[in-house]
């Protein structure tokens, strides 16, 4: 790898504020804000209203945050399956295990979501191999005019007034840490710059994300919503009395229900509810396109929210109704794949400067595989059967059927299982033989 020498030590606090990055951590905050209920919808005015303020309806629908979770689990949600040669799926397992990568995987997943981007880098704790995500809006990742990823800011400033600014430097080779403008500490970069997941829907280097495609539309309908739950409050529960005929110089009360009013007994005379009718079915034809969109623009099924019912759905039917997130999950896990078997090549270096100094020979290592078990609904029954036809045919291995089967969590230990049962069942039959007499 080529290093690149710097004249100016400080440069990292210049690239922070190039505009293209500025531009994208400021769209990460737009992100963030929204996630966090706060809408365009809530800078809506109030308004006056019979001689007082109305305050107007600001109806705020989470559905986004729902919507990542959603495609989050739906990739993730059932930890990912690595496959290969025994020993070093054995080791990674382990690995997975106890620096609690189901969870570093979930968050990954849900920042390519929200953002097109998500950072991991990977360290040793100790004996422990651990993986640190660093927030969209603290990552910095440097490429070079030719694309070259040559190295990585981390940096975040103190909530305080006129807090301190921090900066983690990664090189290749080490990780310098900065507090201000004093270097505080530098260590060795055991494994290499921070990886960068990038979404395939993406503008140059960075990706871009599903939520800043749902917001717009979003917006649209907690626009017509909350007026619409005016108009009714105003126009249909609550509204003006018009009175024909002599000046009433007395006040009627706002909330006048169940008395009588008295007027002069002129034919002119007159008193009435004015309110307004509603054109439903024009509100109600733009409101049922933009959830259309909504959906389609989500690649989720509008079954999920309850928009349609849903029943004795057979295993076809299920495909083509999740058809268009399994598109959506295809394009998110060949993101994942690239930055895990980066991550991979990592577990390789950490495992030779552990305790246990484990070396993997390229067969073994090239060996390995990512398998995504996709939470889809199943229909369980109709899945085990064509399993088992499949295996009795001999087109496929009992550890790809414990690896498809929906009531298996952990591969490798039922396999131990499986293994340990038979060595059981072969040492029974000689014990059956001492005590069964002959026949």
């Amino acid at each position: 790898m080529k290093f690149f020498k710097r004249d100016n030590t400080l440069w990292f606090m210049d690239e922070i504020r190039k505009p293209e990055h500025m531009h994208r951590i400021g769209e990460v905050f737009r992100i963030r804000e929204y996630l966090l209920r706060k809408h365009n919808i809530c800078l809506r005015p109030d308004k006056a209203f019979k001689e007082g303020d109305f305050i107007t309806s600001k109806m705020v629908f989470n559905t986004i945050k729902s919507i990542v979770e959603a495609h989050t689990s739906y990739v993730v949600g059932r930890q990912v399956s690595i496959s290969g040669e025994p020993e070093i799926v054995t080791d990674f397992n382990k690995i997975y295990k106890k620096g609690r990568y189901p969870k570093i995987d979930y968050e990954l997943t849900s920042d390519l979501y929200k953002f097109g981007n998500a950072f991991e880098y990977v360290f040793l704790d100790g004996d422990t191999i651990r993986s640190h995500v660093i927030p969209n809006e603290s990552a910095f990742p440097v490429y070079d005019d030719n694309y070259n990823y040559t190295s990585f800011v981390e940096h975040w400033k103190d909530r305080d007034l006129g807090g301190d600014e921090h900066y983690i430097v990664y090189y290749p080779d080490r990780v310098e840490t900065y507090l201000n403008r004093s270097l505080v500490d530098t260590k060795v970069n055991l494994t290499g710059l921070p990886i960068h997941y990038v979404g395939l829907d993406k503008t140059d280097i960075f990706g871009d994300g599903l939520v800043a495609d749902l917001i717009p539309i979003m917006d649209s309908i907690e626009n017509i919503m909350s007026k619409l739950d005016d108009a009714v409050d105003n126009l249909s529960l609550n509204p003006i009395g018009v009175v024909r005929g002599k000046r009433i110089d007395s006040m009627i009360p706002s909330d006048i229900v169940g008395v009588i009013l008295n007027l002069d007994d002129t034919g002119d005379s007159d008193f009435k509810w004015a309110s307004s009718t509603l054109d439903s079915k024009s509100t109600q034809l733009e409101l049922e396109n933009l959830i259309q969109q909504f959906y389609a623009v989500a690649c989720i099924p509008a079954s999920m929210y309850g928009q349609s019912n849903i029943s004795n759905v057979s295993e076809v039917s299920l495909k083509y109704l999740f058809s268009q997130t399994d598109n959506k999950a295809q394009k998110t896990i060949q993101s994942l794949t690239d930055g895990m078997f980066q991550r991979f090549e990592y577990f390789r270096k950490l495992q030779e400067l552990r305790s246990v100094h484990k070396k993997y020979t390229d067969e073994a290592f090239d060996s390995l595989n990512i398998d995504f078990n996709l939470s889809r609904p199943v229909d369980t029954n109709s899945l085990m059967s064509d399993l088992k036809v499949q295996q009795e045919m001999g087109a496929i291995s009992k550890r790809t059927v414990i690896q498809q089967s929906p009531y298996t969590t952990d591969v490798e230990l039922e396999l131990e299982r499986i293994n340990a049962e038979k060595d059981g069942v072969t040492n029974e039959p000689k014990e059956d033989a001492e005590v069964t007499p002959d026949a």
